[in-house]
Order: structure tokens, then sequence, then C-alpha cells
């Protein structure tokens, strides 16, 4: 528009000049009310309008239909099309339509009022020819930019398709999973309630079989519990409340409930928490996440083995780590590790998992905005760490 003015003026045409620089002037200001005031509809029906009626009156001052005017018409209507939206798609059409078969039949009765403004042959043939160009130029980038825009979404789509497809496999195999693993466990739980039900044990029996009944039960529970969260998560979304905590005081109850667990099983659990660590963390997935990890070192370390959780800082950064001297995680099940890809696993005391805990804490701790990962190695042991932001 703006680079129409000197061309129209310089090749005689003063009136097509002047409408060029009122069309520029009211499509920058519709330009501002769409970028910055967000009247984006509005803008375009109103540019549009303005665009269609302003080259119709172009029309008897540019030669009418000797003239280059319905070319810019046509330049228009594609433009006008690309930035619709799809509902005003038939208004358009029929709007062009009508104004230029108005002209057509304007100048087809009433010729005289068509005005050439042309100094001479060459100015015309030269308007013709810019005018063409121009459409052709302008044409080609709308169709591009057409085309990219639809290639990047169909691209866009055929990615979420395939994430989709995987996570509905992933999760399809974890219901699968965890359908299996339940049974076993609540099989269980069954018998030792039948065994205690008959009271025909001694006094080492019966504690026997009440820590077959606790252990089973906090395995379930354990299963269950992130099952919950996890089926919570995929329903409503994660919810996050980041507040100002206490490591210490945040990570102390749940420490002392699994210290029950390892005791149990004849680990030792040690604890070094540096008292003075604030940050902002969400208080319930904290636990969540440090209940997983003790729990695994737990469920992976044999009986006499010992387990340490710790909490340092580290720069701007609270570093809290849970290592163990466990069996360690075998090198083809690393990359898998914070994943849906998940198996059952067995514990050196064959509790079972499935490893959805690791995965609900690796995104919860992104949540939080930090991160967690892990160092192993076979037969040695395993170290967690989780880094979360201190409170400045």
């Amino acid at each position: 528009m703006a680079f129409n003015i000197p061309f129209n003026y310089f090749s005689g045409l003063r009136t097509t000049a002047f409408i060029f620089a009122f069309l520029t002037l009211m499509i920058g200001y519709l330009y501002y009310m769409t970028r910055f005031k967000k009247l984006v509809s509005s803008s375009i029906a109103i540019s549009s309008f303005l665009v269609i009626m302003l080259f119709a009156v172009n029309y008897f001052f540019s030669g009418g239909i000797g003239g280059a005017t319905f070319l810019s018409l046509m330049l228009a209507f594609i433009l006008i099309i690309i930035v619709s939206p799809r509902k005003f798609y038939v208004l358009w059409v029929v709007f062009s339509l009508l104004v230029a078969l108005g002209l057509l039949w304007a100048e087809y009765y009433y010729p005289d009022i068509i005005y050439v403004s042309y100094p001479d042959r060459k100015a015309l043939f030269v308007d013709i020819a810019f005018t063409y160009g121009t459409s052709i130029v302008v044409s080609f980038l709308s169709i591009f930019y057409l085309k990219e825009a639809y290639n990047a979404e169909k691209k866009s789509a055929d990615q979420k398709a395939v994430e989709l497809t995987r996570l509905n496999e992933e999760k399809l195999k974890l219901f699968s999973i965890i359908s299996h693993d339940l049974q076993a466990p609540l099989s269980s739980l069954h018998s030792y309630i039948r065994l205690i039900a008959n009271d025909r044990f001694n006094a080492d029996e019966r504690k026997q079989v009440e820590r077959g009944l606790a252990n089973a039960l906090h395995g379930t529970q354990e299963m269950l519990s992130n099952m919950l969260v996890w089926s919570q998560n995929q329903l409503r979304g994660t919810h996050v409340a980041l507040l100002p905590n206490n490591i210490q005081e945040v990570l102390t109850p749940v420490i002392d409930i699994q210290k029950i667990y390892a005791y149990q099983k004849g680990i030792e659990l040690e604890t070094s928490i540096d008292a003075s660590l604030n940050a902002l963390v969400d208080r319930d997935m904290l636990q969540l996440i440090v209940r997983n990890l003790i729990n695994n070192a737990i469920k992976f370390t044999p009986p006499g083995g010992r387990i340490r959780v710790s909490a340092s800082r580290s720069g701007t950064f609270c570093e809290i780590t849970v290592a163990d001297n466990g069996i360690g995680i075998p090198e083809e099940q690393q990359a898998a590790l914070f994943s849906l890809k998940t198996r059952s696993t067995y514990g050196t005391n064959n509790e079972r998992g499935i490893g959805l805990g690791l995965f609900l804490c690796k995104e919860y701790a992104k949540e939080q905005n930090g991160a967690l990962s892990f160092e192993s190695e076979l037969g040695k042991g395993t170290q967690f760490y989780l880094r979360l932001p201190l409170i400045v």
C-alpha cells in the first residue's frame, strides 16, 4: 500500500495515490488496534471492507475495466480470505462478487462516469504490469505462508498423535501390570488373615505371620497410594501449592514412618538433615517423593544393609540425597527408570513394585522447579539426588 502511493502519484494517477494514502493510514491504525488492543476480528472486518470499497472507488478514476483495479480487487480478495475466520468466507465471496458485478454494470450502462487518468498508453501498461507483478508476488507469499502453516500444524498434529498413542499404550500396559500385581498381595493378605483366624500358631509362628501380613499391607498400600495420586493427576491435572517450608520439618514425619519398615527388615536408616534449610516447595509433593525414594531403597537393600538420607546446602539449592548399599539398578533398566515404560520389580524380600513411584517423583520434582537424578552401580547400591531451589 505504502509503495503504491508514490508509484501512482508519479504515474499520473493522483486520485489513486490519495486513495492508497488513506488506505495505508487506516490499515496502519487497524493494525495497531489488532496488535495492541486485541480487536482482531473487528479490525480484520473493517480493513477488508475498506480495501474493497476504496478499490471500487478507485475503479472509476483508473480507467475502469481497461485499468488495473480488477487485478487489485482479486489480490485483495485472496488476502481477505487468508486472514478472515472461516465463518465469514461466504460473506466475503458474495460481497466481492456483488462489488465486481456492480462496477461492470455501472460502466456498461454509464460509460461516462469512468475517468481515464492515465496520461498516455505507457502509463496504462506500466500500471497494469506493476499491479500484475505485485499480485503474483503477494499471491505467492500468501500461498507459501498457508502451505508452511499447514505443514507445521500437520507435523505438530502428527507428533501429538504419536505421543498420545504412545502414552495410551503405556497406560494400558500400566493398568495391565497393576491388575496383575494386585492379585498376589491381596491373595497373601487373605491367606495371612485366614491363618490368624485359625489361631493354631505358637508365639514365634504368629509373630512371623504378622510380620508377613504387615509387609504385604505396606507394599499394597504404597502401590495403591501411587496409583491414586497418578490417576488424580490424569483426571484433574497437577495442582502445585509452592509455599516456604522447612525441609527438616517436612521430611521428619516421613522418615520416622520409614524407619519402622527399615527396622522390620533389619536395615539401618541414618539421617543427616540441615535444620536451617528452607525452600519453596509443595509439602505433600516433597513428602511423596522422599517416601517413594526411601521405600525403594528399603525394597532393594538386603537385611543388614544401610540407607542414608541427607539434606544439605548446594549453592542456591537444597540437595536431598537418599543413598543405599543395596543391589543397584541394572544398566538396561536405567534409561526408562523415570518413564511409564514400567514392569514389575521385586525387592530383596520379593517386595513387589511397578515403578510408578519413580515416575511421579520425577514429575513432582519438575513441578517444584527442581530436578531428580541418580547414580547406581550393580551390586554396590544406588544414590538419588533431589535438588530444590532454596529461599534466599
